[in-house]
């Protein structure tokens, strides 16, 4: 019998393809756009892969945001090369952060997690806005972008924001399916439950926590490529995560689409209704509330009863071995003769 394809497999492939198609097919002005999508849509992967399937509720994501975009500009600085192979230096600089601060952080439960990372999130923003040796409150400007061409800028933005959300899709995906995604989930549920399991609690923490904090890291040097210049404000800001936890409570938290989907509507809200002033904030506040009462699944809850397939299920695919039929009485009867 044939295995059947895994459908993750094949929206990933479906996802790669279209993010090779934009660079050719959209306008600057729809590539501007769709850059900051896909930066901010992995953040929000690697935040729902945090609170969505771990029960990890971090506030203070910022501080890995943050430590990226600066690492990116005081490397990339300093070594007079260009910005974007320094991406994944920011990834690891803010997963070696979250290695550090783990012990103090998973000694914080609940509330207490949420604002011991928030604090820790302030904390940076202030050692920042008072050393000169990162710009202080006037930040940095990424001076070694004019090494790259201003024609090729666009192009080159895009494709390593693209690039950051794909490796962050495809690990969460390949993460989620393995025995280690089991885990997580477990832990999800009940600490004690999963530990009661065999699931070592503490490493699955450490290490999703790790890895969570290196793609938002990676995430956030590739929005201040984008930006030249980055400051204290705006890289510890808690708008960051604000529009994380719109995206993901909008589209579904615990579910891989629902980010994306609430990404989705999220910008489509931000480009129609923007010039409203307040009343987008109104209008965006009032649909969170609605979503959050009526559609608890959220906006991918609502397309999954439609369309009524999994675009990225993390469910372990069962046997495509039928099981075998109980012997009949006549096959009894005939082996006994």
């Amino acid at each position: 019998m044939t295995k059947k394809i895994d459908n993750a497999y094949i929206t990933l492939l479906v996802i790669a393809l279209a993010l090779c198609l934009m660079p050719a097919l959209l306008p600057k002005a729809s590539l501007v756009l769709a850059t900051e999508f896909c930066i901010v849509l992995a953040i929000a992967l690697a935040w729902n892969l945090l609170a969505g399937f771990s029960g990890i509720v971090l506030i203070g994501m910022p501080l890995f945001i943050g430590v990226g975009g600066y690492t990116l500009y005081i490397v990339a600085n300093l070594l007079a090369i260009p910005p974007y192979p320094v991406i994944a230096v920011g990834g690891a600089v803010s997963a070696i952060l979250a290695f550090f601060l783990s012990p103090l952080l998973f000694r914080l439960q609940g509330a207490q997690l949420a604002i011991g990372s928030w604090v820790l999130a302030e904390v940076a923003r202030l050692v920042c806005l008072v050393t000169p040796a990162v710009g202080a409150g006037g930040g940095l400007n990424l001076e070694v972008i004019k090494s790259v061409a201003r024609g090729w800028r666009l192009t080159l933005n895009f494709a390593f924001a693209a690039l950051v959300l794909l490796i962050t899709l495809v690990l969460i995906v390949a993460l989620l399916k393995s025995r280690f995604g089991l885990g997580l989930r477990a832990m999800r549920d009940s600490d004690a439950a999963a530990e009661a399991m065999g699931v070592r609690t503490a490493r699955v923490k450490l290490y999703t926590l790790v890895l969570a904090a290196g793609l938002s890291g990676a995430a956030g040097a590739c929005y201040y490529i984008t930006s030249i210049q980055i400051t204290p404000s705006s890289a510890f800001s808690q708008n960051w995560i604000a529009m994380t936890i719109f995206i993901v409570i909008l589209g579904g938290i615990g579910s891989v689409e629902g980010p994306i989907f609430g990404a989705i509507v999220y910008f489509l809200l931000r480009e129609t209704l923007s010039g409203l002033g307040p009343g987008y904030f109104v209008i965006s506040g009032l649909l969170a509330i609605v979503v959050t009462i009526f559609l608890p699944e959220g906006v991918w809850g609502l397309v999954r009863r439609i369309i009524g397939i999994d675009l990225l299920p993390i469910a372990h695919q069962p046997s495509i071995e039928p099981p075998a039929s109980p012997p009949s009485n006549l096959q009894i009867q005939e082996k006994l003769s």
